[in-house]
């Protein structure tokens, strides 16, 4: 047996959240490149989202570096094909109160992995437990108690047997002695890019970014001008995109999500939150709880669904109508004493823009349709909720 002569580093890959691609070749290329005595991967993922973990499952095969798992803190999950992933390593641990299994049918061919499948038994879950008298898993709270527990095990690898050396025993000041782990442990994890792009993969969050992303566009529209919050929209909306390339959406709850904030803004527009509000947030409820099909592995939770939602009524009847009335706000309280005010067109009006008047931006709409140019006097005509509808200077006095 090849004895480890000058013992490496022990390198953790961590990733967490549902898996996509990128998370995938993250995973493959720590196993193929990384020189190290021991790779950890530490598994908190409730499935695969997209990708094909085939590759992963093969590159553990054929390292030689051995290659074990560990699932945990205390409730992590590894369900649906990341139990693949507990199938092919040769050494599987967690922490007492973590849970795996929930192996359902998806890209990867489940039926033919669970040929011998010691971990995503269909439609089960379990709970791993403080004293594991299987013998399937080492059962240690933290990543390095079980790091240092692996110490002298004999680990089959692509290359022959390897064994381990991870922990060493010392003597306490009373005396007594206590084995600790005597590697360095190196914490990998993907790229900022990759990880600033995952945000979206996880249900909740991609919710989340779709109906900020779509508030806060609301926001910016009635805010005359791009700015800040138009940056912040097109951030979200994006992230949101991402989680939907990944994730496997019901699409219908989607349109329902939309069309939901979309009452809201209507009710808005109106100057009033009612009806359409109010099925508005029935649509988002039901649009939340319901948005990906990957359950139950892959889900929204109705907590981050209830707070979300609860966030946008927030929004609209507090934020947005404060922060545009100040926006857009002028010395005087009340909008009729602007009716037969002169300003100027601050930007073209055709038959939408903004005015500038009183030293206060204003957006505005042309009365019948008639081409202001940016620079030309407008005289307002009347107040239609925050807009103003407005006539060349001269056409308004004819």
């Amino acid at each position: 047996m090849a004895q480890q002569s000058d013992a490496g580093p022990v390198a953790v890959a961590d990733v967490r959240g549902p898996l996509d691609q990128r998370a995938l070749d993250f995973l493959e290329e720590v196993i193929r490149d990384e020189d190290a005595q021991l790779i950890v991967l530490k598994i908190d993922n409730p499935g695969v989202a997209s990708g094909d973990i085939s590759s992963v499952v093969e590159a553990i095969a054929t390292s030689a570096t051995p290659v074990a798992a560990w699932v945990g803190p205390d409730g992590a999950v590894a369900f649906g094909d990341v139990t693949t992933i507990l199938d092919a390593v040769p050494i599987v641990g967690g922490a007492p109160g973590a849970r795996y299994g929930l192996a359902v049918e998806s890209g990867f061919d489940v039926e033919a992995t669970l040929q011998g499948h010691r971990f995503g038994l269909v439609g089960s879950e379990h709970v791993i437990e403080a004293a594991d008298d299987s013998g399937t898993f080492v059962v240690q709270p933290t990543i390095g108690q079980f790091i240092a527990a692996l110490d002298g095990t004999a680990v089959e690898t692509g290359s022959g047997p390897v064994m381990l050396e991870t922990a060493k025993e010392i003597t306490l000041g009373d005396g007594s002695t206590a084995v600790v782990s005597s590697v360095d442990v190196r914490f990998l994890k993907p790229t900022l890019l990759t990880r600033f792009l995952r945000l979206g993969t996880r249900p909740d969050a991609a919710f989340f970014f779709l109906l900020a992303g779509l508030a806060v566009a609301a926001f910016e529209f009635y805010a005359a001008g791009a700015g800040v919050a138009a940056a912040v929209a097109a951030l979200s909306l994006f992230l949101a995109g991402y989680g939907f390339a990944t994730l496997s959406m019901n699409w219908w709850a989607v349109a329902a999500a939309v069309v939901g904030i979309g009452g809201y803004t209507w009710d808005f527009q109106r100057h009033e939150l009612g009806i359409r509000s109010i099925v508005g947030t029935i649509l988002m409820l039901w649009g939340g709880i319901a948005f990906v099909g990957g359950t139950p592995q892959i889900g929204t939770s109705l907590w981050a669904v209830l707070l979300t939602v609860i966030g946008v009524m927030l929004f609209y009847l507090f934020a947005m109508t404060t922060i545009v009335r100040s926006r857009f706000g002028t010395p005087t309280i009340g909008r009729e004493h602007l009716v037969g005010a002169v300003g100027t067109a601050e930007s073209a009006l055709d038959p939408d823009g903004v005015v500038l008047i009183d030293g206060a931006k204003w957006r505005a709409r042309s009365h019948r349709a008639a081409v202001v140019l940016a620079g030309e006097q407008i005289e307002v005509l009347s107040v239609d909720g925050i807009t103003l509808q407005v006539a060349p200077a001269e056409t308004a006095k004819s």
